[in-house]
């Protein structure tokens, strides 16, 4: 007879989402404790929603996660809310410093030409 295991918190989580997902979004899941640090299996069950979603999503610090997964975001958000954390989602759109100089400077242009009139 073969025995089955618990499902863990994070694939109870990922079960309760739509099947879909898209890859085409980059995702920051942003928590925060507040009452202290959370439940060793917190970081266990964020590895095992990288590993069931299988994007390439990566911790970039203790409370920022990073994915390209809309599936893994929510469920993220729902496991670190589920801890007691103050969570948000955030759709992000990577650039690079000279992707945001040029906007600056197209931002400034109408401003520096009403300027010198």
């Amino acid at each position: 007879m073969i025995k089955m295991g618990r499902k863990s918190t994070a694939q109870l989580i990922l079960e309760e989402l739509p099947k879909a997902d898209s890859l085409d979004q980059s995702y920051l899941v942003i928590y925060d404790f507040h009452g202290g640090p959370p439940n060793p299996k917190f970081y266990s069950n964020l590895g095992r929603i990288s590993e069931l979603t299988e994007d390439g999503s990566s911790l970039v610090q203790f409370s920022v996660y990073r994915t390209t997964s809309a599936k893994a975001a929510l469920a993220v958000h729902a496991l670190a809310a589920r801890e007691g954390a103050e969570v948000a989602i955030y759709m992000v759109e990577e650039s690079s410093p000279e992707v945001i100089l040029e906007h600056l400077e197209t931002a400034q242009a109408p401003i520096q030409g009403a300027q010198s009139k």
